[in-house]
């Protein structure tokens, strides 16, 4: 199902469609928490407008997943509020490669978000979400084996060439040694939020997104984020994993108020033979967990 919730300058109040549902309502919850927190700052308004478009991936208490765009907006008197497309999954293995799967609609909803905070008429909103075509079964399955080709076909190595062009202090060896000293890290001190780098190549952020959600999920039992956030920020596209849906930090986060731990500016950790640079992701993946289990 395909919808969209929240305030746009066209209309005076809340734009909804399939706006009531449950998983809808609890991720407006969670935005309206980082909106709070956010109000705390000086000048949050100024912060708020100058936020970057995100796509998100909400993993609701239904189960069932919440995958989308988010824009900052406000309504026609000047109140300010997210406005977000929204797709929702429900798939009973909960095996899902979220931001891999949603590459493509993703790139069909961004115009529509940019034109939704700029004044496009609400029935055009409307209309132009009705055109896309929601995912079936088929497609899940698929995106799925995409992102399972990319671990069996990519190196860690691989990543660090794409970084560079983003971020020129990473490399290969840097990327493996702060890779296991970000794992030290967050099993010791279980942070509420990490930022990871993303590659600003179309073709390899999103495959990477899932690459650190599947990371994060061998650090925590197993438990990918309850929520992620791909920041599309030109020049330094990053991944914010969140291991609760009650921290609601993005805003101040993505604003500079708050920082958090980062994959870029992680110690350097104790080198494991196991772990290698030159050895598939999905190898390397059972690597981290089989030393995280020994640890």
């Amino acid at each position: 199902m395909i919808g969209c919730f929240g305030k746009i300058p066209a209309s005076a109040d809340f734009v909804s469609l399939h706006g009531a549902l449950p998983e809808v309502a609890e991720f407006d919850r969670w935005l309206q928490r980082t909106l709070v927190d956010l109000d705390h700052s000086e000048q949050w308004q100024a912060r708020f407008d100058e936020l970057p478009l995100c796509y998100f991936s909400f993993v609701s208490t239904t189960g069932a997943w919440l995958l989308g765009g988010v824009v900052s907006s406000r309504d026609s008197s000047g109140r300010r509020y997210p406005f977000f497309i929204f797709q929702l999954v429900r798939v009973s293995d909960g095996e899902l490669s979220a931001h891999t799967l949603a590459e493509v609609f993703a790139a069909q909803i961004k115009p529509l978000l940019i034109d939704a905070a700029q004044g496009l008429e609400v029935a055009l909103v409307f209309r132009r979400l009705a055109a896309l075509r929601p995912w079936d079964r088929a497609d899940l399955a698929l995106y799925q084996r995409v992102h399972l080709k990319f671990l069996d076909d990519f190196e860690l190595s691989d990543i660090a060439n794409a970084l560079q062009h983003s971020y020129a202090n990473l490399h290969g060896l840097s990327l493996q040694a702060r890779l296991q000293g970000l794992s030290a890290s967050v099993g010791e001190a279980r942070p509420p939020v990490v930022h990871f780098p993303l590659p600003a190549e179309r073709g390899l952020k999103r495959p990477v997104a899932d690459f650190w959600c599947d990371w994060w999920a061998g650090q925590n039992n197993g438990q990918v984020p309850t929520v992620s956030v791909l920041v599309d920020d030109f020049m330094h596209p990053g991944l914010l994993c969140f291991a609760s849906r009650h921290v609601a930090t993005a805003y101040r986060v993505l604003t500079g108020g708050l920082s958090c731990p980062s994959l870029l500016h992680a110690e350097s950790g104790i080198e494991c033979p196991d772990v290698r640079t030159d050895q598939p992701l999905r190898r390397l993946l059972a690597s981290l967990r089989q030393q995280g289990t020994s640890a």
